[in-house]
């Protein structure tokens, strides 16, 4: 009976920590090992994808798509979702806004590569240009290689204006003033946009 208890323990501290309402939470109230009747299922369903989304740092009113691609050939506001995902940053508004205005200020047309980053080591790239932009095969390894560069060791303040994930301007900043080429493009754009 001990393992029963334990995780019994175990699901009321995860529904506490989505907010559910205590004893039973998605069980509707009911103890299933005192009660005979079927536990029922909660209609919070929308509190708990609520909760779910706010537990691993998603804005549930981020647009997940822009409807249009960008000429990388990529939709940038579920490129900017995917990328922030991989990267193990924040998904909000203002990081969306950030990474969609770093792709607008790069306006590169190098295949599934929007940030126009040149990190090697994918099957089937190629080089759009001479400084050595790659050209992705794929949409995951333009994903892949975007994160790993900026995961790097040489962008931390460009990951501390993420992880704060609260002012896109931040992250332009940080990005103009850090290696990578964009320089104050990503700026002037996000201040355009106010």
């Amino acid at each position: 009976m001990e393992g029963i208890a334990a995780i019994r323990a175990r699901v009321q501290a995860i529904q506490s920590q989505f907010g559910m309402n205590g004893a039973g939470g998605v069980l509707g109230g009911h103890d299933a090992s005192t009660s005979s009747e079927a536990p029922t299922a909660s209609t919070s369903t929308d509190n708990f994808a609520a909760a779910l989304a706010n537990a691993q740092g998603v804005d549930p009113s981020v647009p997940t798509s822009s409807g249009k691609l960008n000429k990388a050939g990529v939709d940038p506001t579920t490129w900017a979702r995917d990328f922030l995902t991989k990267a193990g940053l924040p998904i909000t508004a203002e990081n969306v806004r950030a990474v969609e205005a770093w792709q607008q200020a790069e306006g590169t047309a190098a295949k599934f590569n929007p940030l126009a980053t040149t990190q090697g080591g994918y099957a089937g790239s190629t080089n759009f240009n001479s400084v050595g932009v790659k050209n992705f095969v794929s949409y995951q390894d333009g994903i892949d290689a975007n994160a790993k560069v900026l995961n790097n060791g040489l962008y931390p303040n460009i990951i501390a204006a993420f992880k704060k994930g609260d002012s896109a301007l931040d992250v332009a900043l940080a990005i103009k003033n850090s290696p990578w080429g964009s320089g104050a493009l990503v700026e002037k754009i996000v201040r355009g946009q106010s």
